[in-house]
């Protein structure tokens, strides 16, 4: 399995995990900002992903943070 299938399947993971912990829509967002974006991007800087991957992979946690915004 490459870096962008591990990175993606552990993104999917954290958010199953912020779902059924019930984890606030803040709090995802926080670990977002400060955890793992940081994290996307030094795969990014060190060439381990593309930079098309890392705007998937920025784009998913955005869309999956929107949709936990939404049922408030």
């Amino acid at each position: 399995m490459d870096v962008y299938s591990k990175l993606r399947e552990s993104v999917e993971r954290y958010f199953r995990e912020a779902e059924e912990g019930g984890f606030s829509y803040t709090r995802v967002q926080w670990e977002l900002d400060n955890l793992i974006y940081p994290y996307i991007g030094s795969f990014l800087a060190s060439g381990e992903i593309s930079r098309e991957q890392a705007e998937e992979l920025f784009r998913m946690c955005e869309e999956r943070l929107r949709n936990l915004k939404e049922p408030l």
